[in-house]
């Protein structure tokens, strides 16, 4: 019984000495690890240690590639976009419309014609009568010197369906042209047409023995 009682005793001492000796080492730690973190944070200075402060060399900070500012970046980028070259794009030249020259309208030169003059109608032809065989009779209505009243009478003639011939055949001015209705082979049907005649000539005729 003794010997466990020691064995135990020994145990608890040995146990003892363990915590006696690691529990400081394990605060010590503690402390030195709260003491270097008490340590980094500055404090206020003091007047009198403005000096001191100098005297502490700074500490080099590790240089960290500067990072180019914002109208930095799109310098470069612009130059970098103006340094490629731009495509030239041709244009095409647009080459005015020739205008062709006008030419000056001629107008022809207008025509005058000159007045037409009537056409003189010659006097009418005194038809030829074919005498009948036998005897024959004829109307005489009068001799006139005046030519233009003779192709009067004539014309009123053949309008009328009156057979007229003159001597001469061609009316002259100044000289006496006979005037004849005929000749016909019935004395009596000139005489019935003495009236007519006159009423178309104004001038009395006279039935005579037709002479070619």
């Amino acid at each position: 019984m003794a010997s466990k009682f020691q064995n135990r005793l020994v145990g608890a001492v040995v146990l003892v000495a363990v915590g006696v000796i690691f529990l400081p080492t394990l605060f010590d730690g503690d402390k030195k690890y709260n003491e270097d973190q008490f340590a980094s944070i500055p404090l206020v200075p003091k007047p009198g240690d403005e000096q001191d402060i100098e005297s502490i060399a700074p500490i080099e900070q590790t240089t960290t590639p500067s990072t180019p500012s914002e109208g930095a970046s799109e310098a470069m980028i612009s130059e970098a976009v103006t340094g490629v070259e731009q495509p030239q794009v041709s244009t095409p030249e647009v080459s005015e419309p020739q205008v062709a020259p006008s030419t000056p309208v001629v107008e022809p030169p207008k025509v005058v014609n000159p007045p037409v003059e009537p056409p003189t109608t010659p006097p009418p032809a005194v038809s030829e009568t074919t005498a009948p065989k036998g005897e024959a009779w004829v109307v005489q209505l009068g001799a006139l010197k005046n030519a233009a009243k003779v192709e009067e009478i004539i014309a009123k003639m053949h309008l009328s369906g009156y057979p007229v011939y003159t001597v001469p055949a061609r009316p002259v001015s100044g000289k006496v042209t006979r005037i004849y209705i005929g000749p016909n082979a019935s004395k009596a049907e000139l005489q019935a047409m003495l009236p007519r005649l006159k009423e178309l000539t104004g001038l009395q005729g006279e039935v005579r023995a037709y002479k070619p």
